[in-house]
């Protein structure tokens, strides 16, 4: 009897050690699959060592807010808040869906074996499966976002509208970005033509060509996406971030389709740390302007940090 009960416990050991090694088998084989995700997500950068032009397009309207009512994003809560609240209860869903897959998985590698090691073998899997669910529900659940955006006092609409028009003339306006863009991108000392560029009904041209027989430019950074927003919780005098985004698609002109084709993309952003919006609209928004130029500068940096090595000859 006792050769019987050791043999027992022999093989729930076994089980219990082969049980680990497929998680880690597992763990293993999941992290090779991301590693191949995100090698098969990169991508060459695009060539441009035989461009000779680029021309640089802001689209008329395409980096000025609208007004207050698209910068001001008040929600009813944070974003940390937000995520250690979904974090929580995800994983508390995990936990117990761990659990319940641990007692299948105690039945499948023969936990029901009797013996004083059938508690361990039985509080390993459930354990391991509380723990594991645990972990990937409380990940799973901070991506989640469920944010309610609230409505913005009107004072505060009112505030923020009174330092938008100067924001816009001296930071935002096309011609005032399309021209620091253009600076930006001629100091970094390659060896290409860079223009003001813009959409003449068929084609993009240097600014200035007024016929479709003008030059045009083959290869183009485009603004394609940029917007400035105060996001935080709703208050009464809210803490704010500022947040800048910025999309610039790089296309190529194809003669056979005729059409500008997105050759690569290049994207960045820029968040503030956080100040009462008392604090960014006193003396007409002094520290709003002062970030909001901070932000582009680096936006820009981040955006175009690749073309250095894309023109290298």
């Amino acid at each position: 009897m006792k050769t019987s009960n050791r043999f027992l416990h022999a093989i729930c050991i076994l089980e219990v050690f082969a049980s680990s090694r497929l998680c880690l088998a597992l763990a293993l084989g999941i992290t090779a699959i991301l590693a191949g995700g995100c090698a098969a997500d990169y991508t060459r950068r695009a060539d441009l060592s035989s461009v000779q032009t680029i021309g640089v397009v802001v689209p008329p309207g395409a980096s000025e807010p609208g007004g207050a009512k698209d910068v001001m994003q008040l929600y009813n809560l944070t974003v940390g808040e937000d995520r250690l609240k979904n974090a929580a209860v995800g994983a508390g869903a995990g936990a117990a869906a761990g659990t319940a897959a641990g007692i299948g998985a105690g039945a499948i590698i023969g936990c029901t074996a009797g013996g004083p090691l059938a508690p361990l073998c039985w509080g390993f899997v459930l354990i391991s499966g509380a723990v594991v669910g645990g972990g990937v529900g409380a990940i799973a659940g901070a991506t989640v976002d469920s944010q309610e955006q609230v409505a913005t006092a009107p004072v505060h609409l009112y505030e923020v509208n009174r330092v938008l028009p100067d924001l816009t003339q001296y930071y935002l306006a096309s011609p005032v970005l399309q021209a620091r863009a253009l600076r930006f991108v001629r100091e970094q000392g390659a060896e290409v033509n860079f223009v003001p560029a813009v959409w003449d009904g068929e084609r993009y041209a240097p600014v200035g060509a007024a016929t479709s027989m003008a030059p045009t430019t083959d290869v183009n950074l485009v603004l394609t996406e940029m917007s400035v927003s105060l996001n935080g919780k709703a208050k009464d005098d809210p803490n704010l971030i500022l947040s800048i985004v910025m999309q610039w698609a790089l296309t190529k002109y194809d003669p056979d389709t005729q059409t500008d084709e997105i050759w690569d993309a290049m994207s960045a952003s820029y968040v503030s740390k956080q100040h009462q919006l008392s604090e960014w609209l006193t003396g007409d928004g002094a520290l709003l302007k002062e970030k909001v130029n901070t932000g582009i500068g680096e936006s820009l940096t981040d955006a175009f940090s690749d073309l250095p090595r894309m023109v290298r000859r």
